[in-house]
Protein backbone atom coordinates (compact mmCIF):
# COMPACT_ATOMS: atom_id res chain seq x y z
CA UNK A 1 0.00 0.00 0.00
CA UNK A 2 1.01 3.69 -0.31
CA UNK A 3 0.34 6.86 1.41
CA UNK A 4 0.68 10.29 0.18
CA UNK A 5 0.89 13.28 2.53
CA UNK A 6 -0.20 17.03 1.73
CA UNK A 7 0.23 19.38 4.43
CA UNK A 8 1.26 22.72 5.68
CA UNK A 9 4.43 22.15 7.93
CA UNK A 10 6.57 25.16 7.14
CA UNK A 11 6.78 28.22 9.54
CA UNK A 12 4.03 30.86 9.84
CA UNK A 13 6.71 32.64 12.22
CA UNK A 14 7.87 34.16 9.12
CA UNK A 15 5.92 35.95 6.39
CA UNK A 16 2.86 33.47 4.94
CA UNK A 17 4.88 31.17 2.91
CA UNK A 18 3.36 27.66 3.02
CA UNK A 19 5.42 24.51 1.99
CA UNK A 20 3.14 21.19 0.52
CA UNK A 21 5.12 18.07 0.81
CA UNK A 22 3.89 15.44 -1.23
CA UNK A 23 5.59 12.05 0.04
CA UNK A 24 5.48 8.34 -0.73
CA UNK A 25 6.13 5.12 0.91
CA UNK A 26 4.93 1.65 1.90
CA UNK A 27 1.75 2.01 4.05
CA UNK A 28 2.22 3.27 7.68
CA UNK A 29 0.19 5.21 10.09
CA UNK A 30 2.91 8.37 9.84
CA UNK A 31 2.76 11.20 12.86
CA UNK A 32 3.17 14.65 11.27
CA UNK A 33 4.19 17.12 14.09
CA UNK A 34 4.40 21.01 13.86
CA UNK A 35 4.53 23.18 16.92
CA UNK A 36 6.67 26.10 17.95
CA UNK A 37 7.17 26.95 21.73
CA UNK A 38 6.98 30.40 22.87
CA UNK A 39 7.93 31.21 26.57
CA UNK A 40 6.02 34.36 26.43
CA UNK A 41 2.30 32.50 25.57
CA UNK A 42 -0.36 31.94 27.63
CA UNK A 43 -0.66 28.40 26.32
CA UNK A 44 1.23 26.08 24.49
CA UNK A 45 -0.05 24.17 21.66
CA UNK A 46 1.05 21.51 19.11
CA UNK A 47 -0.75 19.73 16.10
CA UNK A 48 -0.64 16.03 15.38
CA UNK A 49 -1.81 14.18 12.50
CA UNK A 50 -1.07 11.54 10.78
CA UNK A 51 -0.52 10.23 6.92
CA UNK A 52 -2.29 7.19 5.22
CA UNK A 53 -3.52 6.42 2.16
CA UNK A 54 -5.56 2.77 1.72
CA UNK A 55 -4.96 1.20 -1.04
CA UNK A 56 -7.24 2.56 -4.03
CA UNK A 57 -8.03 5.64 -1.65
CA UNK A 58 -8.11 9.12 -3.02
CA UNK A 59 -6.01 11.37 -0.34
CA UNK A 60 -8.15 14.73 -1.25
CA UNK A 61 -11.46 12.99 -0.54
CA UNK A 62 -9.42 11.29 2.68
CA UNK A 63 -8.30 15.04 3.77
CA UNK A 64 -12.06 15.61 4.51
CA UNK A 65 -12.41 12.55 6.77
CA UNK A 66 -11.42 13.85 10.36
CA UNK A 67 -10.45 10.06 11.09
CA UNK A 68 -8.53 9.67 8.69
CA UNK A 69 -5.59 12.76 9.92
CA UNK A 70 -6.41 12.41 13.06
CA UNK A 71 -4.87 9.91 15.58
CA UNK A 72 -7.71 8.51 18.06
CA UNK A 73 -7.74 9.62 21.73
CA UNK A 74 -5.75 6.26 23.11
CA UNK A 75 -2.55 8.43 21.58
CA UNK A 76 -1.09 10.94 24.22
CA UNK A 77 1.30 13.69 23.76
CA UNK A 78 3.57 15.17 25.97
CA UNK A 79 6.43 18.17 27.13
CA UNK A 80 9.12 17.89 29.43
CA UNK A 81 10.78 20.59 30.69
CA UNK A 82 14.43 18.48 30.37
CA UNK A 83 15.99 21.53 33.07
CA UNK A 84 13.82 20.35 35.99
CA UNK A 85 12.36 17.17 34.49
CA UNK A 86 9.06 17.73 34.81
CA UNK A 87 6.44 16.24 32.30
CA UNK A 88 3.32 17.29 31.05
CA UNK A 89 0.42 15.06 29.58
CA UNK A 90 -0.74 17.93 26.91
CA UNK A 91 -5.09 18.03 26.37
CA UNK A 92 -6.55 17.66 23.05
CA UNK A 93 -8.48 20.53 22.04
CA UNK A 94 -10.35 21.82 19.00
CA UNK A 95 -8.33 25.12 17.97
CA UNK A 96 -12.04 26.08 16.40
CA UNK A 97 -12.64 26.73 19.79
CA UNK A 98 -9.67 28.05 21.25
CA UNK A 99 -9.53 31.14 18.58
CA UNK A 100 -7.43 29.09 16.06
CA UNK A 101 -9.47 28.16 13.50
CA UNK A 102 -8.47 26.10 10.31
CA UNK A 103 -8.16 27.73 6.93
CA UNK A 104 -10.14 26.53 4.30
CA UNK A 105 -8.31 23.83 2.13
CA UNK A 106 -7.74 20.21 1.14
CA UNK A 107 -7.91 19.33 5.29
CA UNK A 108 -11.35 18.84 7.40
CA UNK A 109 -11.93 22.21 9.35
CA UNK A 110 -13.73 20.53 11.94
CA UNK A 111 -12.80 19.21 14.39
CA UNK A 112 -9.26 21.15 14.19
CA UNK A 113 -7.71 19.00 17.00
CA UNK A 114 -4.47 20.39 18.86
CA UNK A 115 -2.50 19.90 21.92
CA UNK A 116 -2.48 22.21 24.43
CA UNK A 117 -1.04 22.80 28.05
CA UNK A 118 -1.10 26.31 29.84
CA UNK A 119 2.32 28.22 30.29
CA UNK A 120 1.24 28.88 34.35
CA UNK A 121 1.49 25.17 34.57
CA UNK A 122 4.84 24.84 32.91
CA UNK A 123 6.78 28.25 33.44
CA UNK A 124 8.97 27.86 30.68
CA UNK A 125 12.14 30.58 30.39
CA UNK A 126 14.07 30.87 27.70
CA UNK A 127 17.30 28.75 27.14
CA UNK A 128 15.55 26.06 28.76
CA UNK A 129 15.05 22.24 26.85
CA UNK A 130 11.50 21.07 26.27
CA UNK A 131 11.19 17.57 24.80
CA UNK A 132 8.41 16.56 22.92
CA UNK A 133 6.80 12.74 22.73
CA UNK A 134 4.01 11.34 20.81
CA UNK A 135 2.61 7.83 23.01
CA UNK A 136 0.53 5.60 22.25
CA UNK A 137 0.14 3.76 25.68
CA UNK A 138 4.33 2.65 26.40
CA UNK A 139 4.64 2.75 22.73
CA UNK A 140 6.77 5.71 21.78
CA UNK A 141 5.54 7.04 18.39
CA UNK A 142 8.11 9.77 17.36
CA UNK A 143 9.73 12.41 19.67
CA UNK A 144 11.55 16.12 19.52
CA UNK A 145 13.86 18.23 21.31
CA UNK A 146 14.10 22.11 21.24
CA UNK A 147 15.64 24.88 23.28
CA UNK A 148 12.97 27.52 24.22
CA UNK A 149 14.07 31.10 23.04
CA UNK A 150 14.73 34.07 24.83
CA UNK A 151 12.37 36.90 24.08
CA UNK A 152 13.52 39.03 21.52
CA UNK A 153 13.51 42.59 22.46
CA UNK A 154 13.51 45.45 19.37
CA UNK A 155 16.31 48.47 21.31
CA UNK A 156 14.94 51.54 21.94
CA UNK A 157 17.62 53.55 19.66
CA UNK A 158 17.83 52.22 16.76
CA UNK A 159 15.57 53.14 14.94
CA UNK A 160 15.43 57.10 16.01
CA UNK A 161 11.95 58.13 17.16
CA UNK A 162 10.97 59.65 15.53
CA UNK A 163 12.21 58.50 12.14
CA UNK A 164 14.26 60.24 9.95
CA UNK A 165 13.24 59.34 6.43
CA UNK A 166 13.33 62.63 4.59
CA UNK A 167 16.26 61.72 2.13
CA UNK A 168 15.81 58.78 -0.25
CA UNK A 169 19.08 57.39 0.30
CA UNK A 170 19.08 57.05 4.38
CA UNK A 171 19.98 54.23 5.47
CA UNK A 172 18.16 53.00 8.80
CA UNK A 173 19.10 50.72 11.21
CA UNK A 174 16.96 47.80 12.95
CA UNK A 175 18.34 46.40 16.43
CA UNK A 176 17.52 44.32 18.97
CA UNK A 177 18.48 41.64 21.86
CA UNK A 178 17.81 38.21 22.36
CA UNK A 179 19.24 34.61 23.45
CA UNK A 180 22.24 32.86 21.65
CA UNK A 181 19.56 30.48 21.03
CA UNK A 182 17.41 32.37 18.50
CA UNK A 183 19.39 31.38 15.04
CA UNK A 184 17.36 33.14 11.94
CA UNK A 185 15.02 36.36 12.43
CA UNK A 186 12.36 38.40 9.96
CA UNK A 187 12.27 41.74 10.56
CA UNK A 188 8.85 44.44 9.27
CA UNK A 189 7.81 47.39 9.93
CA UNK A 190 4.15 47.55 10.72
CA UNK A 191 2.77 50.70 8.77
CA UNK A 192 -0.63 52.21 10.68
CA UNK A 193 -2.74 54.79 9.06
CA UNK A 194 -6.03 56.49 9.30
CA UNK A 195 -8.11 56.53 5.98
CA UNK A 196 -11.05 57.77 4.79
CA UNK A 197 -12.99 57.35 1.24
CA UNK A 198 -15.09 59.31 0.17
CA UNK A 199 -15.26 62.26 2.75
CA UNK A 200 -16.71 59.49 4.83
CA UNK A 201 -15.28 58.67 8.57
CA UNK A 202 -11.01 57.88 9.14
CA UNK A 203 -10.68 54.12 10.09
CA UNK A 204 -7.49 52.41 11.27
CA UNK A 205 -5.40 50.57 8.63
CA UNK A 206 -2.33 48.77 8.62
CA UNK A 207 0.29 47.27 6.54
CA UNK A 208 3.50 45.09 6.31
CA UNK A 209 6.83 46.31 5.31
CA UNK A 210 9.21 43.78 4.73
CA UNK A 211 12.56 44.97 5.96
CA UNK A 212 15.01 41.52 6.28
CA UNK A 213 13.23 38.50 5.54
CA UNK A 214 16.25 36.09 7.06
CA UNK A 215 18.68 37.82 9.46
CA UNK A 216 21.13 34.75 10.44
CA UNK A 217 22.97 34.71 14.05
CA UNK A 218 25.45 32.39 13.65
CA UNK A 219 28.25 33.40 15.67
CA UNK A 220 25.81 32.87 19.30
CA UNK A 221 25.68 36.47 19.43
CA UNK A 222 22.77 38.53 21.80
CA UNK A 223 22.44 41.43 19.75
CA UNK A 224 21.68 41.88 16.18
CA UNK A 225 20.56 44.64 13.46
CA UNK A 226 20.29 44.83 9.94
CA UNK A 227 19.07 47.94 7.82
CA UNK A 228 16.34 49.54 5.18
CA UNK A 229 16.55 52.80 2.78
CA UNK A 230 14.37 55.00 3.43
CA UNK A 231 13.29 55.30 -0.23
CA UNK A 232 12.47 51.52 -0.49
CA UNK A 233 9.91 52.35 2.49
CA UNK A 234 8.70 55.26 0.54
CA UNK A 235 8.30 53.20 -2.83
CA UNK A 236 6.59 50.58 -0.91
CA UNK A 237 4.10 52.56 0.32
CA UNK A 238 3.45 54.09 -3.34
CA UNK A 239 3.26 50.94 -5.14
CA UNK A 240 0.97 49.26 -2.22
CA UNK A 241 -1.70 51.73 -1.05
CA UNK A 242 -4.17 53.21 -3.63
CA UNK A 243 -4.32 56.06 -5.13
CA UNK A 244 -7.05 57.78 -5.67
CA UNK A 245 -8.37 61.81 -5.17
CA UNK A 246 -11.21 60.28 -3.37
CA UNK A 247 -9.02 58.63 -0.41
CA UNK A 248 -7.44 61.08 2.38
CA UNK A 249 -5.40 59.55 4.92
CA UNK A 250 -3.30 60.74 8.03
CA UNK A 251 -1.59 60.14 11.45
CA UNK A 252 0.94 57.29 10.14
CA UNK A 253 2.66 55.35 12.49
CA UNK A 254 5.37 52.80 13.13
CA UNK A 255 5.53 49.69 14.28
CA UNK A 256 9.09 47.57 14.32
CA UNK A 257 8.02 43.55 14.23
CA UNK A 258 11.23 41.45 14.95
CA UNK A 259 10.67 37.61 14.91
CA UNK A 260 12.96 35.02 15.89
CA UNK A 261 13.32 31.39 15.10
CA UNK A 262 15.21 28.48 16.58
CA UNK A 263 17.82 26.40 15.15
CA UNK A 264 15.53 23.67 13.75
CA UNK A 265 13.74 26.29 11.75
CA UNK A 266 17.06 27.46 10.46
CA UNK A 267 18.26 24.28 9.40
CA UNK A 268 14.50 23.30 7.12
CA UNK A 269 15.55 27.10 5.44
CA UNK A 270 18.63 25.89 4.80
CA UNK A 271 16.88 22.28 3.32
CA UNK A 272 14.42 24.35 1.32
CA UNK A 273 16.97 26.87 -0.22
CA UNK A 274 19.38 23.50 -1.37
CA UNK A 275 16.47 22.02 -3.30
CA UNK A 276 14.83 25.17 -5.02
CA UNK A 277 17.95 26.83 -6.41
CA UNK A 278 18.30 27.66 -9.97
CA UNK A 279 20.20 24.60 -10.47
CA UNK A 280 18.16 22.17 -8.59
CA UNK A 281 15.59 20.20 -9.56
CA UNK A 282 13.15 22.33 -8.29
CA UNK A 283 11.66 19.32 -6.15
CA UNK A 284 9.61 19.98 -3.06
CA UNK A 285 12.53 20.01 -0.11
CA UNK A 286 11.84 17.24 2.95
CA UNK A 287 12.68 18.47 6.63
CA UNK A 288 11.91 17.20 9.64
CA UNK A 289 13.62 17.11 13.25
CA UNK A 290 11.70 14.29 14.62
CA UNK A 291 13.00 10.96 15.51
CA UNK A 292 9.97 9.31 13.53
CA UNK A 293 7.37 10.78 10.99
CA UNK A 294 7.68 14.29 9.52
CA UNK A 295 7.56 17.68 10.45
CA UNK A 296 9.12 20.30 13.28
CA UNK A 297 9.41 20.77 16.56
CA UNK A 298 11.10 24.22 17.42
CA UNK A 299 10.67 27.72 19.32
CA UNK A 300 9.97 31.05 18.23
CA UNK A 301 10.08 34.90 20.16
CA UNK A 302 8.57 37.72 18.96
CA UNK A 303 9.35 41.43 20.23
CA UNK A 304 7.64 44.76 19.05
CA UNK A 305 8.49 48.15 19.82
CA UNK A 306 5.41 50.10 18.74
CA UNK A 307 4.29 53.92 18.13
CA UNK A 308 6.90 55.30 16.40
CA UNK A 309 6.15 58.87 14.35
CA UNK A 310 8.19 60.79 11.68
CA UNK A 311 10.01 63.79 11.81
CA UNK A 312 8.52 67.09 10.21
CA UNK A 313 10.73 66.42 7.09
CA UNK A 314 9.94 62.94 6.30
CA UNK A 315 6.20 63.32 6.79
CA UNK A 316 7.29 66.56 4.16
CA UNK A 317 8.73 64.32 2.23
CA UNK A 318 5.50 61.56 2.97
CA UNK A 319 2.93 64.24 1.46
CA UNK A 320 5.22 65.94 -1.27
CA UNK A 321 7.64 63.11 -2.52
CA UNK A 322 7.58 61.52 -5.64
CA UNK A 323 6.65 57.73 -4.66
CA UNK A 324 3.62 59.34 -1.87
CA UNK A 325 2.45 62.31 -2.99
CA UNK A 326 -0.86 60.70 -4.79
CA UNK A 327 -1.59 59.29 -1.57
CA UNK A 328 -3.08 62.51 -0.12
CA UNK A 329 -1.30 61.95 3.37
CA UNK A 330 -2.05 65.25 5.59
Amino acid sequence: MKYIFLSIVALLIFSTCTTDFVLEGEWEEVPIVYGFINAEDTAHYIRLEKAFLEPGGNARDLAQIPDSIYFGEDVQVYLTNISNGQTYLMERVDGNLEGYPRQEGTFAQTPNYLYKVLDADMNLEGGETVALSVKRGEEELTSAEATVLTKVSPTETQPSNPLRLKRYTNIISVSWRMGQEAKVFDVKLRVNYKESRNGGPFEEKSILFPVSSRVENDQNKISEKTSFRSGDFYQFLGGTLEKSPSIARTDLTVDVIVRGGGKEFLDFLDVYDANLGITSANQIPVYTNLTKGLGIFSSRSDGERTGLTLDLESLDSLAHGIYTRELNFQ
